[in-house]
């Protein structure tokens, strides 16, 4: 227990020298808010740069995929404007090559002649005005 009566008390002065002043305080506010904004800043961009990588990921496996298809698109397509191909499948659905003497092309420029008894089709051109 403390005895009061024998223990001397002083009253001191309370001055600047024993208190931190507002300027101190304040200067200790900015720095602790400086510190914490940049370790925000810090994860922010960390976050920012995990997000872009996974994207860019993304985007790769996307054009391995596009180039896959593109190579099997022109595949399909050197197999489909092949000659022997399109005469095989024109075979496999029942046409049959024309023989030339039979054919006749039909040109719009040149001048309408009588259609001969061989005749099966005709196409004639017919201009008509567009009005806006």
């Amino acid at each position: 227990m403390v005895d009061f009566h024998s223990q001397q008390l002083s009253n001191r002065p309370l001055g600047a020298g024993d208190r931190a002043t507002y300027s101190e305080i304040i200067r200790w506010i900015t720095f602790g808010a400086l510190f914490v904004s940049l370790i925000v800043v810090y994860a922010w961009s960390h976050n920012e740069i995990l997000n872009i990588s996974y994207r860019m990921e993304q985007l790769r496996r996307e054009n391995n995929e596009l180039s896959e298809n593109n190579a099997a698109l022109r595949a399909e397509h050197s197999s489909l404007i092949n000659p022997e191909s399109i005469d095989h499948l024109a075979r496999k659905i029942g046409l049959v090559t024309s023989n030339r003497a039979d054919v006749k092309i039909l040109d719009s420029h040149l001048p309408m002649v009588k259609p001969s008894e061989n005749l099966v089709a005709q196409s004639t051109l017919q201009k008509k005005t567009l009005h806006e």
